[in-house]
């Protein structure tokens, strides 16, 4: 008859197939009207590396926004946790008679940017195969 121990580690690997492990995502966050680094061209040579978005709950995107955003003109890199597709429009400022080009750019990759998500299984195989190794090593 199986130990109690040994039923308890093998519920315990089984519901644990059932969790994921998230990291967030990782986004060039910066203005460039702040920094010189942030323009329309990228320069990765001399740019930083891009920072986590854990302060922002569910950020799964990153945005770049180039002409005019938030009533600014610029280029600007954030986390987002909405995607906000891929268009370019022109739009004017109140008072103003010019138009300008304003473009949003989603991406879901790290740098520009995907989480790293562990398959919903790798954590209950792996502490299958610990318990099976450790049942191994048991009989020798």
């Amino acid at each position: 008859m199986p130990s109690v121990w040994w039923l308890l580690l093998t519920a315990a690997a089984v519901m644990s197939s059932f969790l994921a492990s998230v990291e967030a995502i990782y986004c060039h966050q910066c203005d460039s009207n702040q920094h010189l680094h942030c323009s329309e061209l990228w320069d990765h040579n001399s740019s930083p590396e891009p920072t986590s978005c854990d302060n922002l709950y569910e950020a799964n995107y990153c945005i770049k926004a180039t002409g005019m955003y938030g009533g600014r003109i610029g280029t600007f890199r954030f986390c987002s946790s909405r995607d906000r597709g891929h268009y370019c429009d022109y739009v004017k400022r109140p008072g103003d008679d010019r138009e300008y080009r304003a473009c949003i750019y989603t991406c879901s990759g790290n740098g520009c940017n995907a989480s790293s998500v562990l398959r919903p299984w790798a954590g209950g195989v792996a502490v299958l195969l610990v318990v099976v190794l450790a049942r191994m090593v048991a009989f020798f």
